[in-house]
Order: C-alpha cells, then sequence, then structure tokens
C-alpha cells in the first residue's frame, strides 16, 4: 500500500521540474509542494485537462487559506511557471475554454467532493499524514477518485 509520502516521491520521479521548485528558497515553495499532494490524493497527473480537474477538487473538496494562495500566485518565480502554462494553453482565453470544455467531467467532480465525509487541509500535511496509506486517506476522507478513462486528456495539447 502506497503512502502519501511514497506517491509524491513516485509524482517527483514522474515531474523531476517540480521538484526543483519545491525546492527552492522561497516561502511560497511549500504551497507549490501542497499542491503536488493533491496530484497524489486525487491521483492525477499534469496535463491541462487533469490540472483542470484537480482544480475543482482543491476549491470544493479542500479547506485552504486563499492568502497564502494568492501569494503564491503573486510570487514572481511561480507566476512564470504559471505564465508559461497559459502562453502554451493560448492565454486565459484558451485556458477558460478548456476549463469550460470539461465542465461535465469537473460537475462530477464536484458531486463527489459533497461526498466527502470532511474536507483535507491543504496547509496541514503532517508526518503522521504522509506515512498513512492513500487507500486509508481516501477512505476516511471518502474520496472517490475520477477514472483518468472519464478524463479526455490530450485533447487541448499545447501548441
Amino acid at each position: 500500500m502506497q503512502t502519501l509520502h511514497e506517491g509524491l516521491l513516485e509524482f517527483y520521479s514522474i515531474n523531476p521540474h517540480f521538484r526543483e521548485l519545491v525546492e527552492k528558497d522561497s516561502p511560497n515553495a511549500r504551497v507549490f509542494k501542497e499542491h503536488d499532494y493533491t496530484h497524489v490524493l486525487f491521483g492525477l497527473g499534469t496535463s491541462i485537462e487533469e490540472e483542470s480537474i484537480l482544480d475543482t477538487y482543491v476549491i470544493w473538496g479542500m479547506k485552504f487559506n486563499w492568502g497564502k494562495i494568492f501569494d503564491f500566485y503573486k510570487d514572481p518565480e511561480y507566476k512564470e511557471v504559471i505564465g508559461d502554462i497559459v502562453t502554451k494553453h493560448g492565454g486565459y482565453w484558451g485556458i477558460l475554454k478548456i476549463y469550460s470544455g470539461l465542465i461535465w467531467v469537473k460537475l462530477k467532480v464536484f458531486s463527489r467532493c459533497m461526498k466527502m465525509t470532511k474536507r483535507w487541509d491543504y496547509h496541514d500535511v503532517s508526518k503522521e499524514l504522509l506515512n498513512t496509506p492513500l487507500r486509508d486517506i481516501r477512505k476516511e476522507y471518502n474520496i472517490q477518485l475520477i477514472p483518468l478513462k472519464d478524463i479526455p486528456i490530450g485533447r487541448y495539447v499545447a501548441e
């Protein structure tokens, strides 16, 4: 049974550039790592479609501090990373089209979030939680994953 920590290590083995971002000497590196935990927790990769679905899980299935999130988006280093993603997908209009094109999947995620027994605390991932099997965490929170076959990955290819 894979723990949250082991899942994060696997995530970084697939996405080594994200590990570099969380190891930077920046007050917002922690928020980036907290975001990486959500990829593991909800079983989603880093395609633009999966990021869109993950945003829905985060907004509706978690409790978080908006101030920390806004500070993260203002950080020049991370702003550049986000800017690259937005540019690659046709600007904010392109991102909006992607997000709206996934509305049917996002509604499924919303429904699943409403069935969670409690909200995941985005900013408080303890060592105990890191060493807990993902299966047990998902059971405790009643997290129901969206099957990858239901996400049209690759529909929005970056130019």
